[in-house]
């Protein structure tokens, strides 16, 4: 019975350890692709292979059209992942070095540490081709301006030979050139190109592409993107004269003056354009109060009734190009000119009288008929003997506030004196209107 037990278990252990072995060995390292390394040299084959057991060994056979091996190599190196891992990409140690170039089918064998190999006729391709860029590029100027709108393109067509690594001029190839429009150029002998571009607006880019050109089948496509070109306008001014810097609400405004942009003769009239008037607030919150075109020697007037104080702005800008969009090439400008607006302002009404104890009692509303009232709201008590003149401010009532009927103010001031008496609401010089009651006299 334990020889049969013991025979038994040597069945048993042969089935476990023996079985994985074979069902492992089926399976084999998986050849995953073949192609160039387009990033360096594409003369350099990358395989990718998947393989839970390592790769002890990788073998590729470079075939011509007509499946003729032309090259092979045995020498790989890990090119990307750890040991451990079961997806890697090895790369050949040398680049293959061919006559021509082109497209060449690839078939590759691999083997694993248990000595278990995969093979995979075409698996890839060699792709044994000129990896082309665009070098040495110039724009000149950098900054395009109101005289000169456009800028010259300069630059070298560059390839990278499969293989040896050597660098060639590209000659005969064609160049496209994007800014707003595509300009198109040929480089010359020694692989250079120029070209020609209108700037359209401030802050493109020239994208420079040589495209797949089937004159040169094997030489791949590349691009450029210039820094981005800007655009210096032509500077301008404006001048801003108002016909007053303080009115009362409802009362109009005239701003007059004359717009002006720097030439190569100096500064002179404008001739076409338009001035806008805006009236901004302190957070530079601008509203649309009118606008017109310049006169043709630049000049100027537009009228505006604003309802309270702020800054009027004139602002210059040159005709809106033929699309709609403002013309880059001229710089607008632009003049601030402060406007207090007196808002209106009135004692409706007012009462003096000598009380018991000696003293004057004064009595009475202010209103602000506008849309607006201000926050503190003084009212001065004045005193004259003959109520013709020299009046005295004798005291005052430092805030007056609502009380259903007005803005009500009252005081109770020691003159002995007879004479006449009003109250005078002193106003603000950048808001509000200044206002006096009647006069009463007092015994």
């Amino acid at each position: 019975m334990r020889t049969a037990r013991l025979v038994m278990a040597a069945l048993v252990a042969l089935t476990v350890f023996a079985v994985p072995a074979a069902a492992q060995a089926a399976s084999g390292p998986q050849i995953q692709y073949a192609s160039s390394e387009f990033e360096g040299n594409t003369g350099v084959l990358l395989v990718g292979i998947r393989s839970a057991d390592g790769v002890s060994r990788v073998h590729a056979d470079v075939k011509s059209s007509t499946g003729e091996i032309i090259a092979s190599t045995d020498s790989f190196w890990r090119y990307r992942g750890e040991p451990e891992d079961q997806n890697q990409v090895w790369a050949t140690q040398e680049p293959f070095i061919l006559p021509q170039l082109g497209y060449y089918p690839v078939d590759v064998e691999v083997t694993d540490t248990n000595g278990v190999t995969t093979r995979v006729t075409n698996a890839g391709s060699l792709a044994y081709v000129v990896v082309t860029y665009i070098d040495s590029v110039t724009v000149k100027p950098a900054t395009a301006t109101y005289e000169r709108r456009s800028v010259t393109v300069s630059g070298v067509l560059k390839g990278r030979q499969p293989g040896t690594m050597e660098i060639r001029r590209v000659a005969g190839a064609p160049i496209s050139l994007l800014n707003s429009d595509w300009q198109e150029a040929t480089t010359g002998a020694d692989g250079k190109f120029t070209a020609v571009l209108p700037i359209v607006d401030s802050g493109r880019r020239i994208f420079i592409n040589y495209p797949y050109n089937p004159a040169q089948p094997h030489h791949l496509s590349s691009s450029y993107d210039t820094p981005a070109i800007t655009i210096k306008p032509r500077a301008t001014r404006v001048i801003a004269t108002v016909s007053a810097k303080r009115v009362k609400a409802g009362e109009s405004v005239t701003v007059s003056g004359t717009a002006t942009w720097k030439t190569p003769d100096g500064w002179v009239p404008v001739s076409t354009g338009r001035v806008n008037l805006l009236s901004c607030d302190a957070q530079d919150y601008c509203t649309h109060l009118d606008g017109l075109p310049v006169a043709a020697d630049g000049t100027y007037t537009l009228t505006a009734t604003p309802y309270m104080s702020t800054t009027l702005r004139a602002v210059y800008s040159a005709p809106d190009r033929p699309d709609g969009y403002p013309d880059p090439y001229v710089a607008y400008s632009q003049r601030d000119v402060e406007i207090a607006v007196l808002q209106p302002s009135s004692i409706s009404d007012f009462t003096a009288s000598r009380e018991a104890d000696g003293r004057v009692h004064l009595h009475g509303h202010v209103q602000f008929p506008g849309d607006m009232t201000p926050g503190s709201i003084p009212v001065e008590f004045q005193f004259s003997e003959t109520g013709t003149g020299d009046w005295v401010t004798v005291g005052d009532d430092d805030q007056s506030y609502w009380d259903g009927m007005g803005y009500e103010f009252e005081g109770r001031l020691t003159e002995s004196r007879s004479g006449w008496w009003r109250a005078r609401y002193p106003g603000d010089r950048t808001s509000f209107q200044a206002a006096v009651s009647k006069k009463i006299f007092v015994q």
